[in-house]
């Protein structure tokens, strides 16, 4: 099942309004029938019973959730195959190995830093951002992406990083 990052939004904005819709027609019922008199053993029993189904309707519930978001995670499966581009910020650049890439093909994209902390994130030719990680002096971490669109992408800084941080961009290129 392979659905588009709105696609996807729009699906949990439909489960999202399903399940207050639900909860609010329970709370409407409850509220309408707190207002009779009730024996406390009628409430107490009917409570015991309840209370297992509902258990069991929640823990059903997690567990569809973790599994759903198992198939969601944005971790590759392998990184094995992709070409590696080394990426290195410092106080206001960007600079990265080679500087053009085929489009669809899987990138890890080893990102460090030369002076202080700067936030590498990477935008698509219609401007959304589709990855980030932290780039550390002394430490090299990673981001694995598979750019599918070909086109011009944008690196940005995403941590403040001193006074002329919004000049901390650089483009490169997605060859079809």
């Amino acid at each position: 099942m392979e659905l588009e990052f709105g696609g996807f939004q729009i699906v949990v904005l439909i489960a999202f309004l399903v399940v207050a819709v639900a909860l609010v027609a329970i709370f409407t019922v409850v509220a309408l029938q707190a207002r009779r008199n009730v024996e406390f053993e009628l409430v107490t029993e009917t409570g015991y019973r309840l209370r297992r189904y509902w258990l069991a309707f929640l823990a059903l519930l997690l567990t569809t959730g973790v599994v759903v978001s198992l198939f969601f995670l944005p971790y590759p499966s392998s990184a094995d195959s992709a070409a590696t581009v080394r990426v290195s910020g410092g106080l206001f650049y960007w600079s990265m190995s080679p500087q053009t890439v085929p489009a669809g093909s899987e990138i890890n994209f080893d990102v460090t830093s030369a002076d202080v902390n700067h936030g590498f994130g990477i935008y698509d030719p219609d401007g959304v951002l589709i990855g980030s990680v932290q780039a550390m002096p002394g430490y090299h971490n990673e981001l694995d992406l598979t750019l599918d669109k070909a086109g011009t992408y944008m690196i940005a800084c995403l941590e403040f990083c001193g006074f002329k941080h919004h000049e901390m961009i650089r483009e490169f290129e997605v060859t079809p």
